[in-house]
């Protein structure tokens, strides 16, 4: 059995997430879907309502009902409000193939910071692939006899090697200014990534990445990349919607915020048009309700920004003349008000 993780790679503590009489899952495939009802998602990227978000490798989830095939749970880690202003995870299906029960609590010390990660079976440059991973990922990390890797305790009692480069450790503590520069590195990563309504994953994104980085030569990589391709191919697909990106930078750098738009807006400390820098959020509302939030943009700066727009589109730099007709300067001249929506920024950062 795995264990209940600690939340301490985050800001959430263990009372943030549980009761300790739940009954809880652990997610044990690189990407899961969940679901609006108990139905596969459809094997193409269009939009698709019933998809609620994606879960992630080791991410915890609360029992709340189940059919045959299906459970239905919470996503602990992705806050959202419900219709009566509580705050609970998002809840929806997913299949019981992509979950096992949690029986002990783990902490998590890591998170993977890069695209994909690679766990190895041990510490040669051409060791077999045990598992791929998606930017996002918590882990629980030890040192290693090699200043190239860490020993990883994954799948309940299995042991296998992960990069550095590729963790954020959670005693990390980076200045604002460092911070904000890891948090445009980070963003950069998803470029190209497809999107997806309900997406919060780049796992297909990286796969020959993953085979470069674990090196090809090998019949134990080529085999498990295969075997992983093939079983993700058939059940997940794969990429970000616009809060699900923003989401997952963050996560990738230590910081847990909201899954919705909406609820990231609410988290943020909110700042004056002339103020946002770089790792900062530009929050888009719905059209006539300035306070109703329904799309968020990662701001780089130099009135550029990292968006995943609309289905049919991939993650992208932008401007404002591109993404609105008019400049920062000219847009700041009718206080941010285009076709009647209300553009909005807001700091994370500045909370930390």
């Amino acid at each position: 059995m795995y264990g209940v993780f600690a939340a301490n790679c985050g800001k959430f503590t263990r009372t943030d997430y549980m009761e300790i009489t739940d009954k809880l899952f652990i997610v044990t495939v690189p990407v899961a879907n969940i679901r609006g009802k108990p139905v596969d998602a459809k094997p193409s990227y269009i939009h698709d309502d019933l998809q609620e978000t994606q879960v992630l490798y080791n991410e915890t989830l609360r029992y709340l009902d189940e059919t045959d095939d299906w459970y239905y749970v919470e996503a602990i880690e992705q806050k959202k409000f419900t219709s009566k202003s509580i705050r609970q995870g998002y809840p929806g299906w997913i299949r019981k193939s992509s979950v096992v029960m949690l029986d002990a609590p783990v902490t998590y010390n890591a998170v993977v910071k890069n695209r994909t990660a690679c766990i190895l079976k041990n510490r040669l440059e051409n060791a077999g692939l045990l598992l791929t991973v998606s930017i996002g990922t918590k882990l629980t990390v030890n040192e290693a006899p090699d200043k190239k890797y860490y020993s990883v305790v994954f799948g309940g009692n299995k042991r296998g090697y992960i990069n550095k480069d590729d963790i954020t450790d959670a005693k990390a503590n980076l200045n604002k200014s460092a911070l904000r520069k890891a948090i445009v590195s980070t963003g950069r990563l998803f470029l190209g990534t497809p999107y997806l309504w309900g997406g919060r994953s780049v796992f297909m994104a990286g796969l020959s990445e993953v085979r470069q980085r674990a090196g090809g030569k090998g019949q134990g990589v080529k085999g498990s990349i295969f075997n992983i391709q093939h079983s993700i191919q058939n059940t997940v697909n794969t990429g970000v919607d616009c809060s699900g990106l923003t989401n997952l930078v963050y996560r990738a750098n230590n910081i847990d915020i909201p899954r919705d738009a909406q609820e990231q807006w609410t988290a943020a400390q909110k700042i004056t048009h002339s103020s946002p820098k770089a790792g900062d959020l530009i929050f888009i509302s719905a059209e006539g309700r300035p306070d109703f939030i329904n799309h968020v943009m990662l701001y780089i700066g130099s009135e550029r920004f990292i968006e995943a727009a609309e289905t049919g589109d991939t993650v992208v730099v932008s401007t404002f003349v591109k993404r609105f007709g008019e400049s920062f300067n000219q847009l700041a001249e009718h206080d941010f008000v285009i076709r009647n929506k209300q553009i909005h920024f807001g700091s994370i950062i500045l909370n930390q």
